[in-house]
């Protein structure tokens, strides 16, 4: 009996000690009255085939986005808010048509064709956008608070795309997008060869969302200026493509077969502070795409790539 009962319990610690079997607990944390600064770039370089044409865009964006947590209330709800500081874009469109963006200066660069105008006043529209994510005890997202007014104050953008952009910021959009952000992390404990799913929804802009099912796998710690951190390895598995109906427009996608051609991501994510560190992916999206112009369905090919890099910015020094 003894030898029967010993054998179990060297193996459990021989899988606990292990360095290749070796479990850790990652997850977010939300400590009070903190304030973090994350830099992102996102590029989407497309090449649409229609008849026979290649139609290229490009576009890169750069955003700063703060999240300042306050003190919890009187109900154990955590609010963190966010404001999105500063934007700045590079579009280049079919025809030589490019637009420049940058919040810091946004009246520069302005076009003279108006859809090009429209557009540089939807980029102008989304710098200093401001929100409050609200969090239970557990650190759940509860709710979203200001999002009805977050476009109040937008100015030279006409009614179509205004309502784009509102559809993009609605109170539950934001939900989903924190509830991706902070949920991405099991709640079990994480091992190398022991990978998880999430399903997780981007907006791509014009009504339009790509619903990945993206794959994660613990690849163990990583030195970063001599302090230790966490690689988690991503990857796209497969990719579905939706559109808005309603939203107002002479060109949509009215059907999609879509594959993911080739994906890579890599995660550092600081333990001791419950926070991401960097945040790196790039995913090739290829197949048939239908357009319904105006009641006249196009068939075509698309060829997308999805970039991005976040990274938290470095603490303010006092």
């Amino acid at each position: 009996m003894f030898l029967r009962a010993a054998v179990p319990a060297v193996v459990l610690a021989a899988g606990l000690t292990a360095p290749g079997l070796a479990q850790v607990k990652l997850e977010i944390k939300h400590p009070e009255n903190a304030k973090v600064t994350y830099k992102s770039r996102t590029t989407l370089t497309q090449k649409l085939t229609l008849n026979g044409m290649d139609i290229d865009t490009k576009s890169e964006e750069t955003s700063t986005v703060s999240e300042a947590a306050g003190a919890r209330r009187s109900d154990g709800k955590l609010p963190i808010t966010r404001k999105i500081e500063a934007v700045k874009a590079q579009i280049d469109l079919p025809g030589d048509q490019n637009i420049t963006f940058d919040s810091a200066n946004p009246d520069a660069n302005k076009p003279d064709n108006p859809i090009l105008a429209n557009i540089h006043a939807l980029l102008k529209a989304t710098s200093g956008i401001t929100y409050t994510t609200v969090l239970d005890k557990d650190g759940k997202v509860v709710a979203i608070e200001g999002a009805e007014s977050i476009l109040d104050k937008a100015e030279g953008v006409d009614e179509a795309s205004l309502a784009q952009l509102k559809a993009r910021f609605t109170a539950e959009k934001l939900k989903r997008s924190a509830d991706q952000e902070f949920g991405w992390l099991p709640d079990i404990l994480v091992r190398k060869g022991e990978p998880w799913e999430r399903t997780e929804v981007m907006e791509v802009g014009g009504g339009q969302t790509l619903t990945f099912k993206r794959q994660y796998e613990y690849e163990g710690t990583e030195s970063r200026d001599g302090k230790s951190l966490d690689k988690v390895r991503s990857k796209a598995l497969s990719v579905v493509l939706s559109v808005d109906p309603n939203l107002p427009s002479p060109a949509k996608v009215s059907k999609s077969d879509l594959k993911v051609d080739s994906s890579e991501g890599t995660i550092l994510f600081d333990r001791e502070a419950g926070r991401v560190v960097q945040r790196l992916g790039k995913t090739r999206i290829k197949g048939d795409v239908t357009l319904d112009l105006m009641g006249n369905e196009l068939p075509g090919k698309l060829d997308l790539t999805i970039e991005s890099d976040s990274r938290l910015e470095p603490a303010a020094k006092k």
